[in-house]
């Protein structure tokens, strides 16, 4: 998912559970905290790959949840953003003479206010609130990044939550990477706001409002995945297949429809899924990805990139082909390859506006390795394409 998209979901939950204004801070702290962990992806060093051993890595693990959180939580308590802003809201204006403040002649000659009565509590904002405590802070550090790490889960990228203490990646495959229907239920609350005209004493309903439509929509993913997974496993039974790996994948703008991919020992076969037309097909197979009678994508599989590449893909897929006297390998993962029979209405209008720019766009390998072999048969070159 994207950083924008962790930012906005974030603070839609933390502003429908935080009404009190006094709190905001905890907010601002946990929607901070909810694109934080996308900082790995500056972790690159000039390594191609570095982006599938870096990327949804230690930040997104549990364990880093735990301990990013800790110094966020620590430099929001020594200096809460509410209080920051109030203070630079509430800043002197008055123009300060050579020696000294210039005095209001109309000012009042009373008593003198002490100007430390009221900021000397460490509990209190700028102007006498009482804010939240350390661990308030902290708990909204954790969550923040606790909800990145969790609607990265509901994608099929994968998220490597265990991190340091395994590299093994866990996806719910629920969502897109990119879902435009999360984006309008984001904008729910917006538009509450501007029909109903609601006013401060009413405010945070709405948030209410869309973050139980969006716990809706992940509740309705979920119950097509478990509907799509049970209708591949019986196309496989009945087809007499030996299934290894079962899985169905999110596809763009089609909430309702699932890209099946059914791992079998010497084929691999993808298999469209309708689940509101109770419709599965039509069926492509793809050859084994380790067959050991091509000895190019045996040997590119056996490169240190092609070792990593295997770690990452889920349900991996081998071609080659003939470049003049070279030979062109690419090793890619069935997750990132679209169909057009896998779009429902809305997704193949959108499809047609993105083929209409870039034509290549459903044929293009994305999130593939592509190693090169010259002449001679030794490995020219080995890219990533993202």
């Amino acid at each position: 998912m994207d950083t924008i998209t962790h930012g906005l979901i974030t603070r839609l939950f933390a502003k429908a559970v935080v009404s009190n204004p006094h709190e905001r801070g905890l907010v601002w702290i946990a929607t901070f905290c909810s694109v934080l962990p996308d900082v790995d992806l500056l972790f690159d060093a000039g390594d191609p790959l570095a982006v599938l051993h870096n990327h949804r890595g230690f930040t997104h693990s549990l364990l880093g949840a735990i301990l990013l959180g800790f110094p966020v939580a620590v430099l929001a308590h020594r200096g809460d953003p509410r209080a920051l802003w109030e203070r630079w809201r509430t800043r002197p204006t008055v123009p300060q003479a050579a020696n000294g403040p210039v005095r209001d002649p109309h000012a009042s000659s009373g008593p003198r206010r002490d100007p430390t009565v009221g900021v000397g509590d460490p509990s209190e904002g700028a102007l006498g609130e009482v804010t939240p405590g350390f661990w308030a802070f902290y708990l909204a550090s954790v969550l923040g990044i606790g909800s990145h790490i969790f609607f990265d889960l509901v994608t099929s990228y994968g998220t490597m939550v265990l991190r340091p203490f395994s590299d093994r990646r866990f996806s719910l495959d629920l969502w897109f990477i990119l879902d435009p229907y999360v984006w309008l239920i984001l904008g729910v609350p917006w538009f509450i706001r501007r029909v109903s005209g609601c006013g401060p004493r009413k405010r945070g309903w709405e948030y209410r409002v869309g973050a139980m439509l969006l716990v809706g929509y992940l509740l309705l993913a979920a119950g097509v995945q478990v509907t799509a997974l049970r209708r591949l496993e019986a196309w496989a039974t009945e087809q007499g297949i030996p299934a290894v790996t079962i899985g169905a994948i999110p596809v763009a703008f089609s909430p309702l429809h699932r890209k099946g991919i059914i791992m079998a020992p010497d084929r691999v076969y993808e298999i469209p899924v309708r689940v509101a037309s109770a419709d599965v097909g039509p069926s492509v197979v793809h050859s084994s990805p380790f067959r050991s009678e091509d000895p190019f994508i045996m040997r590119a599989w056996a490169t240190p990139e092609g070792k990593r590449y295997r770690g990452f893909a889920r349900f991996p897929l081998a071609t080659r082909q003939e470049a003049g006297k070279r030979q062109r390998v690419i090793l890619s993962d069935l997750r990132f390859q679209g169909r057009w029979e896998e779009l429902d209405a809305v997704g193949r209008a959108v499809a047609r506006i993105l083929l209409w720019r870039w034509p290549d766009l459903m044929d293009r390998k994305r999130q593939a390795l592509e190693v090169i072999f010259d002449a001679e048969g030794r490995i020219e070159s080995v890219r990533f394409l993202p």
